[in-house]
Parts: structure tokens; sequence; C-alpha cells
């Protein structure tokens, strides 16, 4: 009997140790201990991809600590939001987001948004561009048009995942314009711009960082952008082409699971601020025309709702 009490404490104490391990393990102050894992909603190679690639290196060198990236495709998002968003809330699952976060649930009415997850930084406004190919008829954005009102639903525009706010944009250039075009949509911005450069859509509304190779080698035109190219000042923007109300202003940011402890989440913040002034990162951005945006906290909710006010709004006005 004495022998099966000592058994039975020594299992007791085992368990109570086995038991309190990943709690030590998992302790928020220490934070990073392991490989961080960057969870992105697109393909490889789509201006969010490259965007977090760049922004892994930084964060690897901060933490010492190996932070990846995983490309999470299909579901118009939702397979990526729902990894991240059923994921422990210790920081080593981590959500890249752009404003598809907050448009394509709404348009796809998901049983989930922005409001699930704990939002830390947006940190810039991507650059938004309408492009053709370079062979294409058309010398300006007012050609464009022109020619979609001649053939309403037949101009065609590729844009990327189902319910991204380039979506938004094209429609709100169509309203603006008074004209009627076919948004088709691709899995990533590099399969549009391949659709294009085939000659199977007319025109495409994307991420200046994922045409920027095509549009470099003489193989697409750019006919106008939602957003100032600071790389490219010659291109005229939306606004100045007459059409000002047609606003675009796609985020970048970095969002956690619900209930991520707080010293996480200003530690990652803490790190992404730091980032922007990281020569290597820098040159990064600056090359692909992201435009430094920095909000958090309170300020970058409030930025999220204002989208999906503006989403909703679009969507209601196209129904009448």
């Amino acid at each position: 009997m004495k022998k099966f009490a000592i058994a039975l404490l020594a299992l007791v104490v085992s368990m109570t140790l086995f038991t309190a391990l990943p709690g030590l393990a998992a302790d928020p102050a220490k934070w990073p201990e392991k490989t961080v894992e960057l969870i992105w909603h697109s393909k490889v190679g789509s201006g969010g991809d490259l965007y977090l690639r760049a922004l892994s290196r930084f964060l690897e060198k901060k933490f010492g600590t190996s932070v990846i990236v995983n490309n999470v495709t299909g579901a118009s998002g939702a397979n990526a939001w729902n990894r991240v968003r059923k994921s422990k809330p210790d920081g080593y699952t981590v959500l890249g987001v752009s404003s598809t976060v907050v448009a394509s649930p709404v348009i796809n009415k998901m049983p989930f948004n922005y409001e699930s997850f704990d939002p830390v930084a947006r940190m810039f406004i991507d650059a938004i561009c309408i492009f053709v190919s370079a062979d294409a008829p058309y010398k300006t954005l007012a050609d464009l048009i022109a020619d979609a009102r001649k053939r309403p639903g037949e101009v065609t525009f590729a844009g990327g995942t189902a319910g991204n706010l380039e979506f938004i944009g094209a429609r709100e250039l169509m309203k603006a314009a008074g004209c009627e075009i076919s948004i088709v949509p691709f899995e990533g911005g590099s399969d549009g711009v391949v659709s294009i450069l085939g000659g199977h859509v007319v025109a495409g509304v994307g991420e200046y960082a994922e045409i920027l190779s095509a549009y470099k080698a003489g193989k697409l035109k750019i006919l106008a952008t939602f957003n100032k190219l600071a790389a490219e000042p010659d291109i005229p923007t939306v606004a100045e082409c007459g059409y000002p109300d047609a606003v675009l202003e796609k985020l970048r940011g970095i969002f956690v699971p619900k209930g991520t402890p707080q010293v996480i989440k200003d530690k990652l913040a803490a790190a992404l601020k730091e980032s922007m002034d990281d020569p290597d990162f820098k040159a990064f951005y600056e090359q692909n025309s992201l435009v430094p945006a920095w909000a958090e906290g309170e300020d970058f909710v409030k930025i999220l709702a204002k989208q999906t006010e503006q989403v909703k709004e679009s969507l209601a006005t196209l129904k009448k």
C-alpha cells in the first residue's frame, strides 16, 4: 500500500509538472521564443506576400527567431482568416492584412469580420493602379472609359481575390464615369497580369508591386493610379483624371488572434514601427511605392470601421 501511495504521488506530481510546462513556455513577457508564422490570404508573388516577406526579414533580425510567411489561399480570404482566428492567441500566428479583410466579409457575407481579431497596426497605404497591356489601343484613362461606355459590360477588368478593395475602387470609378465594366477575380494580381498580357482581359486594377516587373519590362502601361505614385510622378491619379469621388486607400497591416496578451501586441507594434526606419525594409517599400501611414490601437480600428462603411455604401448604391 505504501509503495502504491508513493507511486500515485509521483504520478500526480509528474502530471502537474507536465500540465504546467506549456504555461511556462508561453510566458507572454518572453515572446518570441520560437518561430513566428505570418499568414497571408493570397499567392506567393502577390503584393501582400512580397510585403510580408520583406517585413519578416527585419523581424528575424529584430527578434533573433525564425519568421516565416505561409500563403493560405482560397475562399476569398476566409481560409487564411479562419486559420488565424482559430489559432492560439500566443503571438506565434500573425495575420498580414490588406483592405480585403474589410471588404470580403461584407461582400461575401462571412460570419466574421475585422472585429473578430485584435488589430495591431496599419503600416502602409498601397498604391493601386489601372493598367493595360503595352499594345492596348488606350493611351489614357479617358480612352478606356470611352470604350466602356460604347460597350457596356464588355470591357473586362482583372482584379485580385474576389472581395478585395480593388473591386470596390473599380466599381466606384464605374459609377462616377457612368459606364459598366465586368470585373474578373483572380487568386493573385500576377495571374491577372498574365491574363491581360494574353489578351483574355482588357484592363486590370491592382497593386503597383504586383505589376512592377511587367511594367518595368515594357509589357504594361499604367493609365492612372488611385494614389499618387512617388516613383512615377507623371502618371495621373484617378482624381486628376476627373473622378475625385472614386477614392481608394488600400491598407497594409497586421492582426493577431482575439485575446492576444497586450504585452505581445505592444512588443509587436514597437517592432513594426521600428521596421519603417530599417534601411533594407525602407528600400523595399519605397521601390514598391508603399505609402507609410502608421496607425495603431483605436486609430487603426476607426480606419477599419470607416472602410467597412465605404464598402457597404458602395454595394448599396450598386443594388439600386
